[in-house]
């Protein structure tokens, strides 16, 4: 896999480590941020961090490629922008960019006018499956869970029969409400920590309006959001701002790295200890209900204590939707989201155990080099870090950073132990509610299209997922598709499409879109040269 450098010269960016002390912002920038995020939802908060946040400077690194930085007490900064509330919003800042954390729902008095209960819309087979939240363990049903995962139940005292604590961590942006909605109900008030990091750049580089603060329908939409987890749940929304130019960074995937990077910070402020679980997804990707608890109780080999952190995570068997709950892809699975223990992770882990490892954005941001954990290959790592120290370190692995979740090897897969394999999580793929957001995500996010603007949808992804949501919305169903959601094999279905209703709505509006995207680009293939 190809892993293109910045573009500046190799000694720069070697001199641009995370030794040097945090890339000042430019005063223009600053003043500019400062005024955009007067009226932040936070002003009327009583909010402050500063004992948490330099808590977490005296005792954690950032990522690192030695392990020998010295914190310095005021790492985590403040805004000072005057006569503003913003200097009790505590920063962290990197070569690539700043972090900047806001409370989280716990810490907050949700209006009158925008408080809801979630669950007033569920059905009453959602309603069944939702009310699980007992905190008394029935051992013989758990034993039937785990039992359908190919996993048994804790046998000894290091691993207790408990609900373990997950933290969850997605990046959120453009997504819909339609889906943020489908996956925080399958999710309902089993995670003790949602972390969610808006930007405001895409992937790109190119600018965009923050969408949850700046105005009172962002502090409206950031209430309602807070919300949709469950009370039992906190809910953070944290922000990054990058500091690189358009064009300086050659690969527009780093960016999804990099702003992964506050995840493990968030969980840590939240108390996340190394016998919790990280989870690291899109917000458009959820675990099962069913295996969400499955992962909190059961014997999970890669959960038991003393793991070496190379073949770390647990990974899902994902139905893939595309466009509609209609519209499941027959016989592909995706692999997202990715589970890994709290002692594996970065922020969370112990470095004398789990030595940092090299990597090839300014040695501790992005890829891991090869031979230092890239593909499962620890050659170099073993010689140039564990052969320095004692002899009980070999095997041992480095602490995973967030992004690592998605894009390292090393882990395992489960699926439901049944003859259909059912699917241990869901993926509600280019769930949006028109045709332009979706040409929006194509041509500015990830590896991005330029000729998504003037395409017709079906033609966008010509060989595959768009096409074959449109060819789904038209009636369409090939060899590769499902007929109907009620047709999917298997046992898992996701609890928000449950209610037929919901799932009807949704259908609908995709053939809607697709009719209308037809009447204006047409469906020729003449489209494709664009």
């Amino acid at each position: 896999m190809s892993r293109p450098l910045p573009k500046s010269s190799t000694s720069q960016s070697r001199r641009l480590t995370a030794r040097s002390r945090p890339m000042p912002m430019p005063l223009g920038l600053v003043l500019s941020i400062a005024i955009t995020i007067y009226t932040i939802h936070f002003f009327h908060i009583i909010y402050n961090l500063d004992g948490d946040l330099k808590d977490i400077a005296r005792t954690h690194l950032p990522p690192t490629h030695n392990g020998q930085i010295e914190i310095e007490q005021g790492f985590f900064n403040d805004w000072d922008a005057s006569n503003s509330e913003m200097n009790k919003l505590k920063s962290i800042s990197f070569p690539h960019g700043s972090f900047f954390f806001g409370p989280d729902s716990h810490q907050v008095d949700i209006p009158v006018s925008d408080a809801f209960d979630p669950s007033a819309s569920w059905s009453s087979l959602q309603r069944e499956l939702l009310d699980d939240d007992l905190d008394i363990i029935n051992v013989e049903e758990e034993r039937k869970r785990c039992a359908s995962y190919g996993f048994g139940l804790p046998t000894n005292d290091a691993m207790p029969l408990r609900r373990r604590r997950l933290f969850y961590g997605a990046l959120i942006s453009g997504d819909s409400t339609e889906v943020i909605k489908a996956t925080s109900m399958e999710q309902y008030n089993i995670f003790h920590t949602v972390s969610l990091i808006e930007s405001n750049s895409t992937h790109n580089l190119s600018p965009k309006k923050w969408r949850f603060f700046g105005s009172e329908d962002a502090s409206r939409e950031l209430n309602w959001l807070y919300q949709l987890f469950g009370p039992k749940t906190k809910v953070s929304m944290d922000y990054y701002i990058p500091s690189l130019e358009k064009g300086q960074e050659s690969d527009a995937m780093y960016l999804d790295f990099y702003q992964r990077e506050a995840h493990s910070y968030r969980w840590k402020l939240n108390g996340m200890r190394p016998d919790d679980i990280a989870i690291i997804g899109d917000l458009d990707e959820t675990y099962s209900r069913d295996y969400l608890r499955a992962l909190q109780v059961c014997d999970v080999p890669q959960f038991r204590p003393g793991q070496s952190c190379r073949s770390a995570k647990v990974y899902a068997s994902t139905l893939v939707f595309e466009s509609s709950p209609e519209c499941a892809w027959k016989g592909r699975r995706w692999f997202h989201p990715d589970a890994i223990l709290g002692e594996c992770v970065d922020q969370i882990g112990d470095t004398n155990l789990h030595p940092p490892t090299k990597r090839d954005r300014w040695e501790s941001h992005g890829w891991r080099l090869d031979g230092y954990g890239y593909f499962e290959d620890y050659s170099q790592y073993e010689v140039e870090v564990l052969a320095g120290l004692n002899k009980n370190m070999k095997g041992q692995g480095p602490l995973w950073l967030p992004h690592e979740f998605r894009v390292e090897s090393g882990g395992v897969s489960a699926s439901k132990s049944d003859e259909w394999n059912s699917p241990t999580a869901y993926h509600f793929h280019n769930f949006f509610m028109s045709g332009e957001e979706i040409r929006f995500k194509y041509s500015t996010y990830g590896h991005a299209n330029s000729k998504a603007l003037v395409k017709s949808l079906r033609h966008i992804h010509a060989d595959g997922d768009l096409m074959l949501a449109v060819m789904c919305a038209l009636g369409n169903h090939t060899e590769n598709t499902e007929s109907s959601f009620d047709g999917i094999a298997g046992t898992s279905r996701p609890i928000y499409y449950l209610n037929e209703e919901a799932r009807q709505a949704r259908h609908n509006l995709w053939q809607d879109i697709v009719r209308r995207d037809e009447e204006k680009y047409g469906q020729s293939k003449n489209d494709e040269r664009r």
